[in-house]
């Protein structure tokens, strides 16, 4: 019992401990929830108050106005730009300042190409060509090649690619494909340009080519291409020049100091500043001391101010260089038969390969083996006239019997196909079925427009030179006297 009675008073002593504890504690919470309620409005009050400060102009405390306002200035835009351009950069932590980006465009291609920092080759698409044989024969890999043609099929139907489209390949003075551009009909520009990662991206842009067209007068100091380049005419026109001349005048031969040439071309240049492709002859006139000509390019023909084509003497050498005549035409002695027999033709020795060229505008009627000829080309042309080049080592690869060919266009290569000693071009001319000499006087007669594509050639004509009535007319008219009053 008097352990009972012990315990019990224990217990009750516990109990009346932990109620004073309690109690305690509970003074201490409430204590703490007081002073956290007054440190949060304390802090509330304190937002309240420093709010508008945020909306007070920042001043120099020893700027005013004259009115007492305080003076508010930005900092100078130059300060700005310095101080966004101060770029922290954290080297213990291996951070790298970040590299400023070049803008990928064509436009900064073509002025990169336009200062000759890279090279614009342009080519023009010919039959049996296709975008994946152009790309190779410009040394871009197999891969840059399925990876072009791709960026261009996300915006051009390859199919629709047709023979005269120009590309346009960039490179860098290493070799380094950069860029391919192709020049649509409708003044737009499609390309595609490699990126710093090695990855193409595609472009569409439009209204970027212009025309321009510009005048030239050159006179003549010694030679006819010395005094126009001096007078900065590109090669590619002198060429169309020459070209418009021959069987007429002879540039090399005729021409004198004093004569003057006045020459109209016509450019295709970029915004960027490059220009497209060679510069196109619209209008040459020749003033010699004996002579006035003055010939209009329409329809790749040059034309008088009458529509008149000039007769054209056909070609004595078809070659894109200087032969020298190892066998002439008529009786010779034959250098492998060695017996004396009529040579129908001339032979014309060059390298083998050097390029054939039509001696007039005609069809081809013989492409092919014929015999002793080797490798045989013949061409009709107007007047009943038909020439023949033989002993060739190939024929153009887009050339059939039917095809049509201009005048100094390239048809085949020289060999020495056939009965042959050595490289050279066996030359004929047949005039209404007999063989006469090639280096005579052989004339195909000239064309007269018509009609509504008369009034049409002179209408343009007249766009062209300002001049174009006197050409008409063949003289200036005379100016009639004033009469007295």
């Amino acid at each position: 019992m008097i352990a009972m009675s012990k315990f019990k008073k224990h217990v009750q002593t516990l109990s009346d401990q932990l109620r004073r504890t309690h109690k305690m504690l509970r003074k201490r919470l409430g204590l703490i929830n007081r002073q956290f309620a007054l440190l949060m409005l304390f802090w509330v009050l304190l937002c309240l108050l420093t709010l508008p400060l945020a909306f007070l102009p920042t001043h120099k405390p020893d700027e005013i106005t004259p009115q007492g306002i305080p003076f508010e200035e930005s900092a100078p835009e130059e300060e700005e730009e310095t101080a966004t351009e101060l770029e922290v950069v954290h080297e213990d932590f291996g951070d790298e300042p970040v590299e400023e980006q070049e803008e990928l465009s064509l436009d900064e291609v073509e002025k990169r190409a336009a200062i000759g920092e890279l090279t614009a080759t342009m080519v023009t698409m010919q039959k049996g060509d296709s975008l994946l044989g152009l790309l190779a024969k410009q040394n871009a890999s197999p891969t840059e090649r399925v990876a072009i043609v791709d960026a261009f099929e996300a915006i051009l139907d390859l199919k629709t690619l047709r023979p005269g489209l120009s590309f346009i390949f960039f490179h860098e003075k290493d070799g380094l494909l950069v860029g391919v551009s192709l020049a649509q009909k409708q003044n737009e520009t499609l390309s595609v340009l490699r990126e710093k990662d090695g990855s193409w991206v595609t472009f569409s842009q439009t209204g970027r080519v212009e025309t321009k067209q510009e005048r030239v007068e050159v006179t003549i100091e010694r030679t006819f291409s010395g005094s126009a380049q001096k007078a900065g005419v590109p090669t590619s026109v002198i060429n169309q020049i020459i070209g418009a001349f021959d069987g007429e005048f002879d540039f090399t031969a005729d021409i004198r100091p004093k004569d003057k040439v006045d020459i109209i071309m016509e450019s295709k240049v970029t915004q960027a500043g490059l220009e497209i492709g060679n510069r196109q002859v619209l209008y040459v006139g020749l003033r010699t001391a004996t002579k006035e000509i003055h010939k209009y390019a329409y329809g790749n023909t040059f034309y008088d101010a009458h529509g008149r084509t000039t007769a054209k003497t056909i070609m004595k050498r078809p070659l894109k260089a200087r032969p020298r005549l190892s066998s002439p035409f008529g009786k010779r002695r034959h250098p492998i038969l060695q017996y004396e027999i009529f040579h129908k033709g001339v032979d014309l020795a060059v390298p083998k390969n050097t390029p054939v060229v039509a001696a007039a505008d005609g069809i081809i009627e013989t492409i092919g083996r014929k015999g002793s000829y080797g490798k045989y080309i013949r061409l009709g042309h107007k007047g009943g006239y038909q020439t023949a080049y033989a002993h060739l080592n190939g024929y153009r690869q887009d050339l059939k019997v039917g095809s049509r060919v201009k005048r100094g266009e390239v048809i085949a290569y020289v060999g020495t196909t056939g009965r042959s000693t050595g490289p050279h071009l066996h030359f004929e001319v047949i005039k209404k079925g007999q063989v006469v000499n090639p280096f005579g006087d052989n004339k195909i007669g000239s064309t007269q427009l018509s009609g509504f594509e008369l009034e049409k050639f002179q209408s343009w004509a007249e766009s062209i030179h300002p001049d174009f009535k006197i050409h008409l007319a063949g003289k200036i008219p005379p100016v009639p006297p004033v009469k007295p009053f």
